[in-house]
């Protein structure tokens, strides 16, 4: 309420964090969804290779401009992202307040945070159907880097690159999730999920669209957020 009225925004947005009372396998998956190294700080960090959109997990809004907008659109995945852009489009304002975060619950294995990252790669393609430029290096990264892992995996030096990587990201998420050891051998593998997961969805929508000529899908429809 002290940022908004400083500074009036249509809609406004913060990060999120985990909670001490989280799994260490929550906490992990927490820090590969907003670490510089993996999302490029565009859910809220302060560090940013992108602009802030306000996203669902922690977002306000007008009641006026969002009855203007009719609220989500019916996407199954990035429906939030696509209100934030018709939002922008719109000429609405929005707002990043850094210290309003919320402690935000997330899978609670790797396999169905896969799912979750894997249909948000392929959303991504659908979100640029509907705003066409919106696509930006930072969505792009995780596909290049799913191929170049590929191409590491035959190279020695490839493979030296990728351990130089986790050791990256242990180090990183050690000192950011409260210098816990099983947090950070925990954060290796999820940064890897998140990068390949959101990558190989990125890939297989766009050879979809773009190759096939298929229409909108998402990979799995099943309930798995319990």
């Amino acid at each position: 309420e002290k940022e908004l009225r400083r500074e009036p925004a249509d809609a406004f947005g913060g990060p999120d964090c985990a909670h001490d009372s989280f799994t260490d396998t929550q906490k992990a998956i927490s820090y590969s969804m907003t670490s510089f190294f993996t999302t490029g700080g565009i859910r809220g960090g302060k560090k940013k290779l992108d602009k802030f959109y306000p996203r669902s997990f922690n977002m306000g809004i007008r009641r006026d401009v969002n009855e203007r907008l009719g609220g989500f659109s019916k996407m199954r995945f990035g429906e939030d992202i696509d209100f934030s852009l018709r939002l922008i489009e719109g000429g609405h304002s929005t707002a990043l307040i850094q210290e309003a975060f919320v402690y935000h619950k997330r899978r609670v294995d790797f396999r169905k945070f896969f799912k979750q990252v894997h249909n948000s790669g392929i959303a991504r393609i659908h979100l640029e159907t509907r705003h066409p430029g919106s696509t930006r290096l930072v969505h792009l990264l995780p596909a290049l880097f799913t191929i170049a892992s590929v191409i590491a995996l035959f190279l020695c030096v490839g493979r030296l690159g990728l351990l130089a990587l986790a050791v990256i990201f242990f180090i990183d998420a050690y000192h950011r999730a409260g210098r816990s050891v099983e947090v950070a051998l925990l954060a290796v593998p999820a940064c890897f999920i998140q990068l390949w997961g959101y990558g190989s969805g990125f890939l297989r929508a766009w050879w979809g669209k773009y190759i096939l000529r298929s229409k909108e899908f998402i990979a799995f429809k099943d309930n798995f957020y319990e």
